[in-house]
């Protein structure tokens, strides 16, 4: 008897078997724009075990509804009906990515973080997870009478807007430059338009762009790299602006849930870029005005177990 879990982001697909004990006994990836699309990889997966899964659950990237999803950041669209009858499974659930990701949060242990504010033993208390890859996924964890429950959401479309006049014209060249992101009529933009590997690169050419200086379009990593070598100032800015508005919304997240067990950062971009969790990032994390006090006192973590997307399906599994 087995599950089948898998995490389904913008770039990778994961898909892995838990046995009934909870351990992952085997596991794949694939592209999430190669060859196979979800719903084949998965037939691929069930065909190379000798019977169907009891049940599968899926960590999506995307708005859940009605038992279905579409990927936000990937052309692939897919039901529970669906996984039903290429997995042959009878029970099968659809999680939003960050969901999953914050149902991983029950069983967190020391080794799969490092310790960025506070005791590096976790605490036990609500917690909160925001990770920054393909795009910005955000989801919280509360007890209630002992058990754990996840509270899915949005988070990473919460606004964000300039908070210096030099910044005006980095907003003013992204709103222009990808409209869909603006929120209003002013300059607000989505979260994700710059804490992601999406909205980095556009951001970069839009500071660029301000600066009046020549725009070369650049990956996440391209960026990334020139930030972290001091070789472009327009990497710099990008970056820096990354890392403060990264820790402006973890630090807002983690006291709208009163998150005493921890605040969690994980994701693709801050597993592949451990070196932004530096002292300015902890700067913008606690910088609460009067409230300053309790968010020095939360803990922070960077969560470098990056299954934590397939240990949250297990989590969810385990819970029914």
């Amino acid at each position: 008897m087995w599950n089948l879990v898998a995490d389904v982001g913008g770039t990778n697909m994961r898909i892995a078997a838990i046995s009934n004990a909870g351990s992952i006994v085997d596991q794949r990836s694939f592209h999430s724009k190669g060859d196979l699309d979800f719903l084949q990889a998965c037939t691929a997966f069930v065909a190379e075990h000798d019977r169907p899964p009891e049940g599968v659950v899926v960590a999506a990237a995307g708005v859940v509804a009605n038992g279905s999803v579409e990927l936000t950041n990937s052309n692939q669209k897919f039901s529970e009906v669906e996984l039903a009858q290429v997995c042959k499974a009878s029970s099968v659930k659809i999680l939003n990515d960050f969901e999953a990701a914050a149902w991983s949060l029950a069983t967190i242990t020391q080794s799969d973080v490092l310790a960025l504010q506070g005791s590096t033993d976790i605490p036990h208390g609500p917690r909160v997870i925001i990770g920054p890859g393909t795009g910005l996924g955000v989801g919280a964890l509360i007890w209630v009478h002992g058990q754990p429950h996840v509270v899915p959401g949005e988070g990473g479309h919460v606004s964000l807007s300039p908070q210096s006049a030099q910044e005006v014209g980095y907003f003013e060249e992204l709103v222009d430059l990808w409209p869909e992101v603006r929120i209003g009529a002013d300059l607000a933009v989505e979260a994700e338009a710059i804490v992601s590997g999406t909205g980095v690169p556009v951001l970069y050419r839009a500071i660029a762009k301000a600066r009046n200086t020549p725009v070369e379009p650049k990956t996440s990593e391209q960026v990334f790299a020139l930030a972290k070598a001091g070789a472009d100032q327009n990497a710099v800015i990008a970056i820096d602006l990354f890392r403060r508005f990264l820790g402006q919304i973890a630090g807002d997240l983690g006291l709208v849930f009163g998150a005493t067990g921890g605040v969690f950062i994980s994701g693709g971009v801050a597993l592949s870029n451990p070196w932004v969790f530096d002292d300015s990032f902890l700067a913008a994390f606690n910088a609460g005005g009067r409230h300053s006090s309790w968010r020095t006192k939360m803990p922070v973590y960077l969560y470098q177990n990056p299954d934590f997307g397939l240990l949250g399906a297990r989590n969810y599994i385990s819970t029914r």
